[in-house]
């Protein structure tokens, strides 16, 4: 069969797991972006913003232009850039420990010694899942948080997927440029880019187009047109590990940056540094990172995990998925917490990636 009729085969395929997603009540709605050499060759939007009416809120069907809430791809697009350009810039280093931006992290000899690169890789040691927001209030006390807590191993010994990096991360970059995460990321990555949907704390006039998240009864019922993540909610809406909210249009620039670094105007980040953020620098065998960057991971890349794959995830119900090899991009966004959490999408998403693992192998 020819590679286009195959091609074809495949993306019908894509749409059947799309559906089945649809049908098992997996999300109430999504989008797809899939992009293969510099080429869109599907997007597509599936079911509603929502499973049903919730107060204000009426369910309308989803486009390519509907907003999600990205959860942690915020790390990649948003905090993981702006540090790499920093470094680029020459006003940061990898080996730098966070103390020095944030001297009150350092307050005991563990903490002193974590790096932006132990953060980047989790091997900080820092702890894992972390509810803050029951205990601290607004970003100075979420700031405070953090640094009280214990380490669960000596920083670079073992990794570890934590936010609690990540948010100092976000408070790095403020440190070093004066701005707000938002404000840096809005004027060096999203609007050279033109990504004009991409934002932080997005503006009530665009709630019609944002998919809700969950319904939480303590939070006033459905969470709409803010940040899901509690961390990110007592920050006010910006953090480093959340609180990003983007489009499969805008995401589609952004993986297309990534794959033609030096083809893209303008160049937000330099050929070398993408190579480097994406190339294994904490090894394992169900998940390997680079700087920021989930590498190699089967549970969610199915058989397209490989040294030269890259992505993430996000609790809300998103991912990012890049291979190098063949030059793909696959982006998923969906709300499968709304209205509760519990959904796993890692079949869908692996559904989709093993269908273009078997075109690029020629197996049916």
């Amino acid at each position: 069969m020819p590679f286009s009729a195959r091609l074809r085969e495949i993306l019908t395929e894509v749409d059947v797991v799309m559906e089945r997603g649809l049908q098992e009540y997996a999300f109430p709605g999504a989008t797809l972006w899939i992009g293969w050499r510099g080429e869109t060759v599907h997007s597509a939007a599936y079911g509603k913003t929502a499973d049903q009416i919730y107060g204000q809120h009426k369910p309308v069907p989803t486009t390519t232009r509907t907003l999600y809430d990205l959860a942690s791809l915020t790390k990649v697009v948003a905090t993981t850039t702006a540090i790499m350009q920093l470094i680029e810039q020459g006003k940061l280093l990898l080996d730098d420990r966070i103390c020095t931006y944030l001297p009150q992290f350092g307050c005991d000899a563990q903490k002193e010694a974590i790096s932006v690169r132990h953060v980047l890789t989790h091997t900080s040691g820092l702890p894992g899942p972390c509810r803050l927001y029951h205990d601290y209030h607004g970003p100075a006390q979420i700031f405070s948080g953090i640094c009280q807590q214990a380490l669960v191993f000596p920083p670079g010994t073992r990794h570890l997927y934590n936010d609690l990096g990540f948010i100092l991360l976000g408070e790095v970059v403020r440190a070093i440029t004066s701005l707000n995460l938002d404000d840096y990321t809005r004027s060096h990555i999203f609007e050279p880019l033109g990504m004009h949907d991409t934002l932080f704390k997005p503006d009530d006039s665009l709630k019609s187009r944002i998919a809700p998240t969950e319904y939480v009864e303590w939070r006033g019922g459905l969470v709409h047109g803010v940040v899901h993540d509690e961390n990110a909610w007592e920050m006010e809406g910006i953090a480093g590990h959340a609180g990003l909210f983007s489009t499969a249009e805008d995401l589609a620039r952004f993986c297309t940056m990534l794959l033609q670094p030096g083809t893209t105007s303008p160049t937000i980040l330099q050929p070398a540094t993408i190579a480097h953020m994406t190339s294994i620098q904490q090894s394992d065998p169900d998940e390997s990172f680079g700087l920021g960057w989930v590498i190699a991971a089967p549970y969610f890349m199915g058989n397209l995990a490989s040294e030269q794959t890259f992505g993430h995830t996000g609790f809300t119900g998103t991912s990012l998925l890049i291979d190098k090899t063949h030059q793909l991009a696959i982006v998923f966004l969906a709300n499968c917490i709304c209205p509760q959490r519990g959904i796993d999408l890692n079949p869908y998403r692996r559904g989709i990636a093993n269908a273009f693992a078997r075109l690029f192998n020629n197996k049916r």
